[in-house]
């Protein structure tokens, strides 16, 4: 399912509560011509005071879509004369603590609880350990601290929705899909329910013959 920000539209702050950015190859055609990058040899790559314009990608095999979302991005960066180097790698954590990339893709779960919070302290703060591209935002810093004394399900809900347009409106992350998921069990199985999060699917209703 295409993704506007890290929450599904299945959250009050998911997808349909904020707003960013829409596909726009044309415009960020116009965009890199009006920024001086220019295809002046011919190459197809758009380049500046003799520099080709080109973008390090992180990311992993792992994950089956990793691999094909970095070849899809690569082939439509192309068409606007951006030229993208894959580094698909199982030890991509050494190339992101070192900083070795431009853009780092990964996947993760966002509300394993079903709590917004999170994501935010683990990606998105300064404190955060996943905050591989080191943003800040003092507005940020400024409503996790009201989220974190913030315990009304709405009110944590409006924060949620205040912070992710935050990080949205400085550009921050993109956020590619939120994945649909199957469950398989063996034969016998009996009281697996598929929920939401994870945590809450193995229960004392569990059971195998």
């Amino acid at each position: 399912v295409p993704a506007k920000a890290a929450f599904p539209s299945s959250f009050s702050y998911g997808n349909d509560a904020v707003e960013t950015v829409s596909y726009d190859p044309d415009g960020a055609k116009k965009l890199l011509e009006e920024s001086g990058w220019t295809d002046t040899d011919g190459d197809g790559y758009v380049d500046k005071n003799g520099e080709k314009l080109s973008i390090n990608w992180l990311t992993y095999p792992t994950r089956l879509e990793q691999p094909k979302l970095a070849e899809y991005a690569q082939a439509t960066l192309k068409d606007i004369g951006i030229d993208v180097q894959v580094n698909n790698t199982s030890d991509h954590r050494t190339f992101a603590e070192n900083g070795d990339f431009d853009v780092y893709v990964s996947s993760t779960t966002t509300a394993p609880t079903g709590d917004p919070e999170y994501f935010f302290t683990t990606h998105c703060l300064d404190s955060s350990t996943k905050n591989r591209g080191g943003y800040h935002s003092d507005a940020l810093e400024a409503l996790e601290k009201q989220m974190a004394v913030t315990f009304d399900p709405t009110e944590r809900a409006s924060l949620a929705t205040q912070m992710t347009q935050t990080i949205l409106d400085d550009h921050a992350f993109v956020f590619a899909s939120h994945l649909k998921m199957s469950m398989v069990s063996g034969k016998g199985v009996s009281g697996l329910v598929a929920h939401p999060s994870d945590y809450y699917e193995i229960t004392a209703d569990l059971d195998k013959e």
